[in-house]
């Protein structure tokens, strides 16, 4: 995916989706950018198609635009088709919060909220998501699993599991969502299970393990701690 005019790439993660019996899906796609007046750019392009008897039984594609300033969300905008079903959000950072409208209404989210991209570590932390495809604010639990060695890339990787769980507004076709992150804050995998499948995605090439530090509500830019579990 090509990188935003008059932003420097800093990072690239491209993701490989199967379901199934690894059945190839499709690819979510990362561009992280630096822009010229220091705002992080962030680029999501995500396409799905299943395929019966060689007919596409199921298409999906979304894309989203982030800025970030000084570790906080200003603005946001998405476009989503979802086998026909179409959504959208814009959102732009207001005096109290930040506010999004959206093809499912309007709604002001925390000035702090973290989106559902996933690219950002800062979402372990996260009382709360912006749902980037219906623009709804939800409510969520992260347990942390434990360490694993996990294949991502061309490598090995040690690796921590954590479960995000949706309490309020959960998306229609799942209700949490696991993902592996490096003790760097480095999104390595994703797994779901959605319409009756398992969902897994595959990081493609050699995983980072320094450069491209990430947006955080704090303001700083950094890789988080593994948080306890919250029961």
């Amino acid at each position: 995916m090509p990188g935003t005019p008059g932003t420097t790439v800093e990072r690239s993660l491209d993701f490989a989706a199967h379901y199934g019996r690894d059945t190839p899906l499709g690819h979510h796609r990362v561009t992280v950018a630096k822009a010229a007046n220091g705002d992080t750019v962030v680029d999501v392009d995500i396409q799905f198609e299943a395929k019966l008897l060689m007919i596409t039984a199921y298409h999906y594609h979304h894309v989203s635009h982030e800025v970030w300033r000084d570790g906080r969300l200003v603005s946001l905008d998405s476009t989503t088709d979802d086998d026909g079903e179409k959504d959208w959000v814009k959102g732009h950072a207001v005096a109290d919060g930040f506010a999004v409208e959206s093809s499912h209404g309007s709604v002001t989210a925390p000035a702090d909220i973290i989106p559902t991209s996933y690219w950002n570590p800062a979402i372990l932390t996260a009382p709360r998501l912006l749902d980037t495809i219906r623009g709804v604010v939800m409510d969520v639990k992260v347990d942390r699993e434990g360490q694993e060695m996990i294949r991502a890339g061309d490598a090995t990787v040690a690796a921590t599991h954590y479960t995000l769980g949706f309490v309020t507004n959960p998306p229609p076709a799942t209700n949490k969502v696991d993902f592996w992150y490096d003790e760097s804050g480095h999104w390595l995998k994703l797994a779901f299970h959605a319409r009756g499948h398992d969902v897994a995605y595959a990081l493609q090439g050699t995983p980072a393990t320094t450069g491209t530090m990430v947006a955080s509500p704090s303001g700083t830019e950094t890789g988080l701690p593994a948080p306890e579990r919250r029961d």
